[in-house]
């Protein structure tokens, strides 16, 4: 009975070390399969980019171009109201190329992210990536634009926007749409109530880009909204930029950090599990038979009676 219950407690030990490892390593795990899932949606994006003709490239071009010259105003709705949200079907088609909803990406060197831009700002949308607020300038550039580009922040999963408060005036996130990279440079950073979106309006002959997420972190009563003006694009800049970010947060480097992480928990975890398990036992023990019990200390007052 006794090496029955011994395996009992070695079971028990195991799947609450097994649970305690795989609530640590879940974050890191999800946002690894996530930024890869991310890549390989992005890739296919670049194939289908690079199978375009010329002409076929310019004709997506020029419908985008044409949808943003008749929406001369920005129309905003807040982008994190709730469920209900439905997109045109005909907004939706511009900028598709593989009938996925994905229409560019989004690359923030500064802190490690390269995201994809989805259509509208559906629940869905905004789970995978960065959503493009429909009502505001499709992100191709050009003179009398302002596209308006939303993401969350501390999703359990993935990162997305989530150190977007780490940028600053100055910093530079790129634009990948078809075959072009379009350059940002970061002029404007305010935080505003969701009614107050006036900093979102086209400015007459500029060429903004601007990233939208809720803060403060973890309260979502404001939005941070951090604004780029299109700037020249220079691939040495872009990457210096990418050089500064910290190592760890690299996509190569996720496994590593993974793997430093099930270590952690298998060092530390599984021995207090253990510890633990042999403490209950070793109760159960003394609650059945007496004479395992540890003898109670007598105090002075006792002995003097």
């Amino acid at each position: 009975m006794q090496k029955r219950n011994g395996k009992h407690d070695w079971l028990i030990t195991a799947l609450l070390a097994l649970i305690g490892i795989s609530i640590l390593l879940y974050p890191t795990a999800s946002d690894l399969w996530n930024r890869w899932r991310d890549q390989r949606l992005m890739t296919e994006y670049d194939r289908s980019t690079l199978a375009l003709s010329d002409e076929e490239s310019g004709e997506v071009l020029k419908q985008a171009a044409e949808y943003n010259a008749q929406h001369t105003v920005n129309t905003i709705c807040d982008a994190f109201e709730g469920d209900g949200y439905s997109a045109d079907a005909y907004y939706e088609s511009l900028l598709d190329l593989n009938g996925n909803g994905l229409m560019g990406s989004l690359e923030i060197p500064k802190i490690g992210q390269r995201l994809p831009i989805y259509h509208g700002i559906g629940a869905e949308a905004l789970e995978q990536g960065v959503g493009h607020v429909e009502g505001t300038s499709l992100p191709i550039g050009g003179a009398s634009t302002h596209a308006v580009l939303a993401g969350h922040r501390g999703l359990p999963g993935k990162k997305l926007f989530t150190d977007l408060d780490q940028l600053e005036p100055g910093d530079q996130f790129y634009i990948h749409i078809l075959d072009e990279v379009l350059a940002y440079e970061i002029d404007q950073i305010v935080t505003v109530l969701p009614e107050e979106t006036q900093e979102l309006s086209i400015h007459p002959g500029g060429d903004y880009v601007t990233l939208l997420t809720c803060t403060p972190y973890g309260v979502n009563t404001h939005r941070l909204l951090v604004r780029g003006a299109r700037t020249a694009y220079v691939e040495e800049r872009r990457e210096e930029q990418a050089a500064q970010m910290d190592p760890v947060e690299t996509i190569r480097d996720l496994p590593l950090k993974a793997l430093g992480v099930g270590l952690f928990a298998l060092i530390v975890i599984l021995p207090c599990v253990r510890a633990l398990a042999a403490h209950k036992k070793q109760r159960r023990r003394a609650e059945k038979n007496p004479r395992h019990r540890p003898a109670r200390r007598i105090g002075a007052h006792e002995r003097q009676e």
